[in-house]
């Protein structure tokens, strides 16, 4: 079975990408199928990065790792990325596939188009993001995968601070960031 595992990824980083390697041995997946959205429908309003940076960005970050995918099922389609909408194309392609999510889309998860579909659909496994576990839906399944306490907010902040994200960042994705100028100018 593989699992698959959507956002933003604005950029990807440890937070995303260690959670993702204990899912795989947590649940013997077989790989993880990363997917960046087109437009997230909670983030319509926020100014993100293009998505041809955003895939490319995740393609750097997982070379070599065949135990990654990233595929752009949500980019081909266009429009806001609906989470049943890639699912149900998967399942088609791909046939038995999980959800990963973390705790922060968790506790909005009933908010979700067709929320109640997708758990039938699939088993939704929710990677920890804190320390202090939140209270969530009994259908979500929670993963006891490592807690990596940082955020592509975090990271785009960094960044215009000039810090050093060594470690944080694949070192492929962070010469892409600086090659490209990527998020010096996002307030």
């Amino acid at each position: 079975m593989k699992g698959v595992f959507g956002g933003n990824f604005d950029p990807v980083h440890i937070g995303h990408l260690i959670p993702a390697i204990d899912a795989i041995n947590i649940l013997n997946l077989e790989k993880v199928l990363l997917i960046p959205a087109w437009i997230s429908p909670f983030k319509e309003d926020i100014e993100t990065t293009s998505f041809k940076h955003r895939l490319e960005m995740l393609r750097l970050a997982i070379e070599g790792k065949p135990f990654f995918e990233v595929l752009d099922i949500e980019g081909r389609r266009k429009g806001i990325s609906y989470t049943y909408d890639t699912l149900k194309e998967l399942r088609e392609r791909e046939g038995d596939v999980c959800l990963l999510i973390g705790e922060d889309q968790a506790e909005g998860f009933n908010r979700w188009r067709r929320w109640r579909e997708i758990v039938k659909m699939v088993d939704v496994y929710v990677l920890r993001r804190k320390r202090t576990p939140k209270d969530y839906l009994p259908c979500l399944r929670p993963l006891r995968s490592r807690v990596i306490e940082t955020s592509s907010t975090d990271i785009r902040e960094a960044i215009r601070n000039g810090e050093l994200l060594d470690y944080y960042i694949p070192d492929r994705v962070l010469l892409y960031i600086k090659e490209h100028g990527l998020y010096r100018q996002i307030k």
